[in-house]
C-alpha cells in the first residue's frame, strides 16, 4: 500500500446460516483489508476461523456507532483498509453500519459493496411474492411505538415485510392481526439452514408452530378488491345485530384488511 494513500471501506456480506454461501470476493477481500469491524467478535472469531483467515477484529455494534465510526474513519485515513460484516447477512440491513457509511462518504472515503445473502431477498424469493414490497424490519419493543408503525404502513399499497426472533414472533402476528385484519402472510425461517420452511396462511390463523430460529414475516397488501358498498353492508349486518357503531367499524375493518377511518367515513352514511 502506497504511504499516505487513504484506505477504503468494504461492506461485506456473510452466510445467514450456510458457510457454502460465502462468495470468493468476500474471502478476497476479508483476507486482504487490515481489520474487520463486526457486531460480535466471538461470532465473527468462528466464521474467519473457518475460512482460514487471521485478522484483527474491532467491534463495532448498535452501541457505539458514533464513536466506534471515528475511530475506524480515523483508521482508513491512516491507509487501513477495513472491512464491515455483521454477525449474519448484509450489513446496514436491520444491522448496524449505515452511520459509519454516511460518515465515510462525508469524510471522502471510497466504500465498496460486496454482496451476499439476506433473509430480505431470500424471504421474498421463497414466498413467491411479488413487487411492489415495503421492508420494515424489526419491530420496535414498546406496543405503543409498533402500534404506530402498523398504523403508517397499513394502507400503503404492497407487501409489507418484518424481521422477528423467536420470542416476539407470537406477539409480532397477533398485534399484526390487529392492525391488518385478515391479510395473507407467509412466514420463513431458518433460511438457508437444514429446516428451512416457508409456512402461508392468514393473519389471525397461520400455525407456525414452536417459534424456534430467526423469522421473516412478509404481510399481504390491503385487499383492494372489496367494494365500498359491501362494506356498507357488512356495517349495517353487524349494527342490526347489536354491535355498537365503534365496535362494528372495527370489525368490518379488521375482516376486510381496510384502515378504521375508510369504514367510519362509510358509517356516516347511517342515519341514526
Amino acid at each position: 500500500m502506497e504511504k499516505n494513500k487513504r484506505g477504503s471501506l468494504f461492506i461485506v456480506g456473510t452466510p445467514i446460516g450456510n458457510m457454502g454461501d460465502i462468495s470468493a470476493r468476500a474471502v478476497s477481500v476479508l483476507s486482504d483489508v487490515g481489520a474487520v469491524a463486526c457486531e460480535d467478535t466471538r461470532r465473527s472469531r468462528v466464521l474467519l476461523d473457518k475460512l482460514g483467515i487471521s485478522k484483527r477484529l474491532i467491534s463495532y455494534h448498535k452501541h457505539n456507532e458514533q464513536s466506534g465510526s471515528e475511530y475506524l474513519i480515523s483508521l482508513m485515513d491512516g491507509g487501513e483498509d477495513i472491512a464491515l460484516i455483521s454477525d449474519a447477512g448484509m450489513p446496514c440491513v436491520s444491522d448496524p453500519g449505515a452511520v459509519l457509511v454516511r460518515k465515510a462518504r462525508e469524510s471522502g472515503i471510497k466504500i465498496n459493496c460486496v454482496p451476499g445473502p439476506t433473509a430480505l431477498a431470500s424471504a421474498v424469493a421463497l414466498s413467491g411474492v411479488e413487487g411492489p414490497f415495503t421492508f420494515i424490519g424489526f419491530l420496535p419493543d414498546k406496543r405503543k411505538d409498533r402500534t404506530a408503525i402498523f398504523d403508517a404502513f397499513k394502507s400503503v399499497p404492497s407487501s409489507l415485510i418484518f424481521y422477528c426472533s423467536p420470542h416476539d414472533l407470537l406477539r409480532d402476528l397477533d398485534d399484526m392481526y390487529a392492525a391488518f385484519g385478515d391479510r395473507g402472510v407467509s412466514v420463513a425461517r431458518e433460511i438457508t439452514k437444514l429446516y428451512e420452511e416457508v409456512i402461508c396462511g392468514q393473519l389471525g390463523a397461520v400455525d407456525v408452530g414452536e417459534p424456534r430460529g430467526e423469522y421473516v414475516v412478509i404481510v399481504s397488501p390491503p385487499n383492494k378488491e372489496t367494494p365500498t358498498g359491501d362494506l356498507l353492508t357488512q356495517l349495517q349486518s353487524a349494527i342490526a345485530c347489536g354491535a355498537e357503531m365503534k365496535d362494528a367499524i372495527k370489525k368490518v375493518a379488521k375482516d376486510n384488511g381496510v384502515p378504521k377511518d375508510v369504514v367510519y367515513k362509510l358509517s356516516l352514511e347511517i342515519k341514526d
